[in-house]
């Protein structure tokens, strides 16, 4: 449609400017005849003074504007602004400046400009192919940087009496935008909306009755991610979607920088007013068919609108998989709706987007926190009390030595993890944390671990009386001493994983299945 305007547009100013050439010829015609009438009065009577020439006056020739073509935004990136941007995060910042304290509008602020970001990459995969995961990863280092900006602002201000639920919520709603890595995107919104609603209630709960503010900016803030959730469902159901007619991330020009909170669109450019020509010689006439931006764009938007509802072609729907689908050359309606019930897959969170948390390594109370530890060979943890506990969350590939007699330790959501500890009053503790190493040199009641794949438990010879609880779990193997070895010498056995119940006296029965053979 824009190619077409700019067609109709072009005509008109073509008839303008032939009808002004012609009125010029007009006033060169009527200025020739008036100097030859002059000419004969003057060789008539020679005696009389000739009169001065009177030029008529003609206008002087006018630089004609500059027609500017605006770009027009990819519908994927309009729907964006409408949808995300003005529907909701505008009102958001101008509520939070209301009311809340400077730090909390620089964070909201903050948040704003990572939506900002998300908006240019939406613009780069409207223009460009699919780059590879090199490619990819470097276009979202400027996300990963203002997450990380944002979990900062956080920190800095996280024992602010009353607002430190608020900032916690934009902190763990910000990861919102590494739904661009997924291949269920809306599912992934959904979780993070689930995460950040953990502190939005402690908002409710604090100023309830108090400040009916503070609940305003809760349902704005869980708002933006309902209305990024039904954008994603809209327009990239199945992950980022891409130009495959684009040009290649090399070649691609970015736009220039847009404020944190665009328009929703850009107005149309007014009409230009019929001014004279310049000579033919300069006229630039663009053709419809001419590269440039509105060329690039016209092209971006007509693969839109050609891709716009395809859907994922189910193995069931394939004729050439199905006989009987040849047969009748039609799809049975069943077929959609019992896709459409399927559930889909939760993903993981994307880790290209999480940024790096500030590490910590502290005893508050009679707790120690060891969290976010990344790639540390021997953490070591002395002069422990038995009244102590020690908490180890979100660590990756560290180790940690905990030297004397503690009461309890846990472990949650840590990845390659190890845990050497002398002994335990309690119990030890391990969930989600997938390949975790724990040994005991001294003893320990109760293990439980839960919802953990893939673990490896090294026993002492005291601790041989230890219970052992697993749920949810897989590849969970017990390294016990050998008897009559010296020491380091173990046998690994498996948890058995296979279960079998049945029915015995109206009771449940569950036993564990032995192969044999």
């Amino acid at each position: 449609m824009s190619t077409t305007n700019q067609g109709l547009y072009t005509l008109a100013t073509i008839i303008k400017r032939l009808e002004a050439v012609a009125s010029r010829f007009e006033d060169l015609e009527e200025t020739a005849r008036s100097r030859t009438t002059k000419r004969q009065s003057t060789s008539t009577v020679a005696d009389a003074p000739e009169p001065p020439a009177v030029h008529p006056s003609r206008p002087e020739p006018q630089t004609p504007p500059t027609v500017v073509v605006q770009p027009l935004s990819p519908p994927s990136v309009t729907a964006f602004d409408a949808i995300v941007i003005d529907g909701k995060l505008r009102a958001f910042v101008e509520l939070t400046k209301a009311f809340a304290p400077q730090f909390l509008v620089d964070q909201v602020t903050l948040f704003a400009d990572v939506l900002n970001l998300l908006r240019n990459l939406l613009l780069t995969a409207a223009a460009c192919k699919k780059p590879d995961q090199k490619a990819f990863v470097e276009l979202l280092e400027p996300l990963q940087a203002g997450i990380e900006r944002i979990a900062r602002a956080k920190v800095a201000h996280g024992k602010e009496a009353g607002w430190v639920n608020h900032l916690s919520a934009i902190a763990e709603g910000a990861p919102c935008v590494g739904w661009v890595t997924e291949p269920k995107p809306a599912a992934y919104v959904s979780e993070v909306k689930e995460s950040i609603k953990f502190f939005t209630d402690r908002v409710l709960k604090d100023y309830k009755g108090k400040d009916p503010r503070h609940a305003e900016w809760v349902r704005a803030v869980l708002g933006i991610l309902d209305e990024m959730k039904r954008y994603v469902l809209e327009n990239h159901p199945v992950g980022l979607a891409w130009n495959a007619s684009g040009v290649p991330i090399s070649e691609y020009k970015a736009p220039s920088p847009t404020p944190a909170v665009p328009d929703a669109a850009a107005p149309p450019p007014p009409p230009p007013p019929p001014p004279p020509p310049p000579p033919p010689a300069e006229v630039v006439t663009p053709a419809p068919a001419a590269s440039g931006p509105a060329a690039v764009f016209a092209e971006l938007n007509r693969g839109a609108e050609v891709t716009k509802g395809l859907r994922k072609v189910d193995k069931s729907e394939m004729t050439h998989k199905n006989p009987a689908l040849r047969a009748s050359s039609v799809v049975p309606a069943s077929t959609a709706t019992s896709l459409a019930g399927k559930k889909p897959v939760r993903p993981a969170k994307p880790h290209a987007l999480m940024g790096k948390k500030p590490g910590k390594f502290a005893l508050e109370g009679n707790k120690w926190l060891i969290e976010y530890q990344e790639n540390e060979p021997a953490l070591e943890v002395s002069g422990v009390e038995i009244s102590q506990i020690v908490n180890i969350f979100g660590c990756k590939n560290t180790t940690v030595v905990i030297k004397g007699k503690v009461n309890a330790v846990t472990m949650l959501n840590c990845t390659k993890t190890s845990v050497l500890v002398d002994s335990v009053i309690s119990s030890v503790d391990i969930t989600k944390s997938a390949s975790f190493a724990l040994q005991i040199t001294g003893t320990a009641p109760t293990i439980q671990v839960d919802s953990t794949d893939s673990g490896q438990i090294y026993l002492s010879k005291a601790c041989l009386g230890v219970e052992i609880t697993t749920a949810k779990c897989s590849a969970i193997n017990v390294s016990v001493p050998v008897e009559g070895e010296e020491d380091g010498v173990f046998q690994e056995q498996a948890v058995p994983e296979m279960l079998k119940t049945v029915v015995q006296d109206g009771k449940l029965v569950t036993s564990v299945v032995e192969h044999v053979g």
